[in-house]
C-alpha cells in the first residue's frame, strides 16, 4: 500500500525542491549573484550550479535515472554545505544538510 511516505514521493518532493533551487540559480536572483562574487567563484559558476540541480531535479523524477539524480543532488548539496560552513554562513547551512539527507529515502525509492 502506497502511503504520503513512501520513498517515492520523497523523490518527487526532492525533484520539486531542485528544480526550484535551480530557478532561483538560473534566474540569478540578486542575493545569490553577491553571495557567488562575495566568495569569490569564477563568472558562470551559478549557471554551473544551477544546470546540476536541473539535471538533478530532472533525473530524480524518473525511477530510471533516480540514482543518478541522487548521486548529483549528493555531489552539489555536500558543495554547498561546504561553501557554506566555510563561510560561517550555519543557518543557511542546516537546511542544506538537511536537503542531503532526506536523499536517503529517495535512494530507496523503487519503480512507481
Amino acid at each position: 500500500m502506497d502511503t504520503i511516505f513512501a520513498p517515492s514521493h520523497f523523490a518527487w518532493a526532492l525533484s520539486a525542491a531542485f528544480g526550484a533551487a535551480a530557478a532561483v540559480h538560473l534566474l540569478g536572483l540578486r542575493a545569490v549573484r553577491e553571495a557567488y562574487a562575495r566568495w569569490q567563484y569564477p563568472r558562470g559558476f551559478r549557471e554551473v550550479t544551477g544546470t546540476l540541480l536541473a539535471l538533478a531535479a530532472v533525473f530524480l523524477a524518473f525511477p530510471l535515472t533516480r540514482l543518478w539524480g541522487i548521486a548529483i543532488a549528493a555531489f552539489v548539496m555536500f558543495l554547498s554545505a561546504t561553501t557554506l560552513l566555510h563561510h560561517r554562513q550555519y543557518g543557511y547551512a542546516a537546511p542544506i544538510i538537511a536537503l542531503l539527507f532526506t536523499l536517503i529515502p529517495a535512494s530507496l525509492a523503487g519503480p512507481v
